[in-house]
């Protein structure tokens, strides 16, 4: 049997974000084929098609009619992620959007029910998911010696923001789907937030996830984006799990997995998981490590029809109705529960 030919994709966008960290994947994902690029400057598209032997394109029509893809990413500001979105589902075609997915969780549920409407899917942008570090994680807490997770606390710190949500539907969202892969659904959320100084916002917030777990996130704009901050702990039954910026796993257990010296009293182990550093040059750029690589390649093979599509437009519904929870919350100091 031949092997299936790479998956024909369209990108929308060629700003600073596809250009530094999607666009440097797609020569290490034999399963993708980039074909054309869009962009309202015409120049950048140029520019990007060129780099990587695609046409360009400044109207999105135009292109779609003129190259007929297989599916279609978009990379840009949120009101155009749902514009494209609408655009590419409504002419029955998957769609990989950046997050967030639009600017509230109606417009999350409007690319939710135009994909359902057409008969196709499409999926956001939380390379946290496809992150090496946080896949053993995932593995490991569903794992026996694990046992049964009892509480996720976070902390993240970003660049400066001049308002709340911004930080939340930009830069939190990450987390927050996040917490949603590795602990399950929220029931319920309670936070609170302040702004200590000019473009600084610090929330905390407290989950009650479904399955019974409490969860944290610490969160605040105080970093800069040259070096921001991250870190997810996870307790269960019988060990806990820390995960550096997504790409350092610790486990720490009762048991002892390797060497029993003589003579010596362990009181337990503490094993560190590093992604392989074979990938240096990717290893450097993050591309591998941060989970860029990972979503384009999910989304090429699950366009090609191998493999269920992950971080679907449905976790951007989630997400999105999350950051509006927590915004409530911080309005009426209230806990919020959430819908479903």
């Amino acid at each position: 049997m031949s092997e299936l030919r790479p998956a024909r994709i369209a990108f929308v966008g060629a700003g600073v974000h596809a250009t530094e960290s999607l666009y440097p994947n797609f020569g290490m994902i034999p399963e993708l084929e980039l074909v054309a690029v869009c962009d309202l400057d015409l120049g950048k598209a140029e520019r990007a098609a060129r780099k990587y032997g695609a046409q360009w394109f400044s109207d999105l029509g135009q292109m779609l009619d003129t190259v007929r893809p297989d599916a279609v990413c978009a990379c840009g500001p949120a009101e155009m992620h749902l514009e494209v979105g609408l655009e590419v589902l409504g002419r029955g075609l998957p769609v990989f959007v950046e997050k967030p997915p639009g600017l509230t969780a109606a417009d999350a549920m409007s690319l939710l029910q135009r994909a359902s409407a057409t008969r196709t899917w499409g999926m956001v942008g939380f390379m946290k998911r496809f992150a090496a570090a946080n896949l053993v994680t995932r593995d490991y807490i569903a794992s026996p010696e694990f046992g049964v997770l009892n509480s996720l606390s976070m902390i993240h710190g970003c660049g400066p923001y001049n308002d709340l949500r911004r930080m939340l539907l930009f830069n939190g969202i990450h987390m927050l789907d996040l917490a949603r892969f590795l602990a399950g659904e929220v029931a319920e959320v309670t936070a609170q937030a302040a702004a200590p100084a000019p473009n600084v916002f610090v929330a905390t917030i407290a989950f009650r996830f479904a399955n019974g777990a409490l969860g944290q996130l610490n969160m605040n704009s105080g970093h800069h984006w040259e070096d921001c901050f991250e870190q997810t702990y996870l307790s269960g039954s019988g060990a806990a799990v820390l995960v550096d910026a997504s790409q350092a796993v610790e486990v720490m257990a009762s048991g002892r997995r390797f060497a029993d010296p003589p003579d010596q009293r362990l009181y337990g182990w503490s094993g560190r998981y590093y992604v392989s550093g074979n990938m240096a040059g990717w290893w450097a750029g993050g591309h591998y490590t941060r989970g860029y690589w990972g979503e384009l390649s999910h989304f090429a093979r699950a366009v090609q029809g191998v493999i269920e599509p992950e971080a679907t437009l449905e976790d951007g519904l989630r997400a999105m109705e999350l950051v509006e929870a927590i915004l409530e919350s911080v309005a009426t100091n209230r806990p919020v529960v959430l819908p479903g």
